[in-house]
């Protein structure tokens, strides 16, 4: 029996969302020695630079946003540390609201920095946030002067371009420590994603970057499982258009999954990876484990409907953990 067919009109509903991706480099200034993975290096002390860097955030807020008394919610508060939406609204029950950005870590293992070395990542923006990109310069310009590693080396912010879609060059929105061409950057649209998926084989490598944390009937998948992959893209594309758009998305994805199962997987050279790091949130140090997949699939006759998910999954990343830029997928052709 074959796989199922989407309508017609069923194939291209995807939301008219924009997607920034934006190239950050840093300067060091010190020697710095540094952790193999730097997603949580990055993302730990970035939401109170964020805090300090913004002028809607008073400094009484710095560090304790949930007892915050103002009426207005500031930048920091609607984007790392959303409130759930009232009874009875779209997701209501969603326990942890999806944050509208992810930081994309280098993906080589380097530790150790000389003065004077850059260090490059990735900063994706969805939706809304894509309005309050200056504080997220600020923010990155922040953390630098405050230093990174262990021995908190200082950093000078020193170039962000905003990346044509799906090309490596871009606009120049931070230089020389300030802003400059923040209107209209160029962004993707997440609606358009079926066309290019149209213009893809039906023969796809997929490679997991970073560790793939997705959950299916309630534990994380151990073994590459594309019918999962696309039941969290899709589902975290919900939310997102939800929470930070003015199109939510109420698509039935559910016979894209079904076509996902049908889909042949070869040579799959996956396994799992564990990845610890140390939650410092409120007066309280623990230990987490945030393990997932890494490795690369082969994908044979892969219908156009579910080239498009995994488009949507390499650009918005999936899974758990994707603000430390886990769940970073790579679509090619064989």
């Amino acid at each position: 029996m074959g796989a199922p067919i989407l309508p017609p009109a069923q194939t291209a509903s995807f939301p008219p969302l924009s997607v920034l991706r934006a190239r950050v480099t840093y300067r060091l200034l010190e020697d710095a020695s540094l952790p193999a993975y730097k997603g949580a290096l990055l993302r730990g002390g970035f939401g109170y630079a964020f805090q300090r860097a913004s002028s809607e955030c008073p400094r009484s807020c710095w560090g304790d946003a949930e007892h915050c008394g103002s009426a207005l919610v500031c930048p920091y508060r609607q984007y790392f540390e959303p409130e759930r939406v009232a009874e009875g609204g779209p997701l209501h029950d969603l326990q942890d609201i999806p944050r509208a950005y992810v930081i994309e870590p280098p993906l080589d293992d380097k530790r150790q920095y000389a003065a004077g070395d850059t260090l490059e990542f990735g900063l994706l923006l969805i939706g809304r946030a894509i309005a309050v990109l200056p504080n997220f310069l600020y923010g990155f310009a922040e953390l630098g002067q405050a230093g990174l590693g262990r021995d908190l080396a200082k950093a000078r912010l020193e170039r962000v371009e905003a990346l044509q879609p799906f090309q490596p060059v871009g606009v120049t929105v931070y230089s020389d420590d300030k802003l400059c061409h923040l209107v209209d950057p160029p962004t993707h649209n997440i609606a358009e994603l079926p066309v290019h998926a149209a213009q893809l084989p039906a023969d796809l490598r997929v490679k997991l970057q970073t560790p793939l944390r997705v959950k299916a009937e309630g534990r994380f998948i151990e073994q590459f499982d594309l019918r999962a992959v696309v039941q969290a893209t899709c589902w975290r594309l919900r939310a997102l258009s939800t929470f930070y758009s003015d199109t939510p998305w109420s698509f039935d994805y559910r016979p894209l999954a079904a076509m996902a199962r049908a889909v042949r997987v070869e040579r799959a050279n996956v396994r799992w990876v564990d990845w610890e790091r140390t939650s410092t949130r409120g007066d309280e140090r623990r230990q987490m484990k945030l393990g997932g997949l890494v490795g690369s699939v082969e994908l044979r006759e892969v219908p156009a409907a579910v080239r498009a998910v995994l488009l949507a999954a390499s650009l918005l990343h999936v899974g758990k953990a994707y603000v430390f830029g886990h769940g970073r997928v790579h679509v090619s052709r064989l």
